[in-house]
């Protein structure tokens, strides 16, 4: 894992928080729908389709609508890029917007009652845009490898990264050297985006349990914290991000 400032850190764990939050909210919600999880979306929308399950219309609609906005912000980015230094700033405060806008057209909405009602697409729309949002600025601008909704991939970094440290200990009994100095602090990043994303699959859990959209408030002040943050961050994007 490459060097960080510890802004980018506390950044990458609230943005861990916020989508596990805004993925629970969603799944609740939105008739077992993700807005993160696309290869679940896939699969989930197949399934339905072939159980003759209607929830498959808003998943078809989520898949699609996710593909083109992914694809808008990425060019979006690339141009913000060449024409600005603070890009994780001016995205992260559009996301934030995006979030508010859910929060305000879910709390009207109430709960949905039919995955092809029009109030139905209108929420998913804004629930689709924020997190299309929210994976884009982590790879295209923070340039980061632990993506902060796909916790199989940080979980298999997590384990790499405990073998490395054992292998450490059983190598210190022999030499001063360590094969893999950056062992535990690999660790240490992994397991603080996997906690992070849980507590916030458990907060959205609860939040909308108790209060229904109205919860999505705390994400919309987590990624304004986050903007602040990344004020004066500047990281061009890498071919490989």
């Amino acid at each position: 894992m490459d060097e960080a400032p510890q802004v980018t850190i506390n950044i990458e764990h609230i943005l861990a928080f916020v989508a596990g939050f805004a993925e629970a909210i969603c799944v609740l919600g939105l008739f077992t729908s993700f807005t993160t999880f696309i290869t679940g979306t896939i699969v989930l929308s197949i399934t339905d389709f072939a159980i003759n399950n209607p929830n498959y219309i808003i998943k078809l609609f989520i898949l699609s609508a996710f593909i083109v906005l992914q694809i808008f912000w990425i060019y979006l980015i690339k141009r913000l890029n060449f024409q600005k230094k603070n890009t994780a700033t001016i995205m992260l405060f559009i996301e934030s917007g995006l979030i508010f806008l859910f929060f305000v057209i879910g709390s009207y909405a109430g709960r949905l009652t039919s995955p092809y009602a029009a109030n139905t697409f209108l929420v998913s729309f804004f629930a689709i845009a924020a997190m299309s949002l929210h994976s884009t600025i982590f790879f295209r601008v923070l340039n980061k490898k632990a993506p902060t909704h796909f916790m199989t991939g940080n979980a298999t970094n997590f384990f790499a990264a405990a073998f490395e440290i054992l292998d450490n200990y059983r190598t210190k009994r022999q030499s001063e050297d360590t094969p893999y100095p950056q062992a535990f602090t690999k660790a240490k990043y992994y397991s603080g985006v996997i906690f992070s994303f849980i507590s916030g699959v458990t907060l959205g859990t609860i939040g909308y349990q108790l209060w229904g959209y109205p919860s999505l408030v705390l994400p919309v002040l987590l990624i304004l914290l986050a903007t602040l943050l990344s004020r004066g961050y500047d990281r061009s994007p890498k071919a490989n991000s």
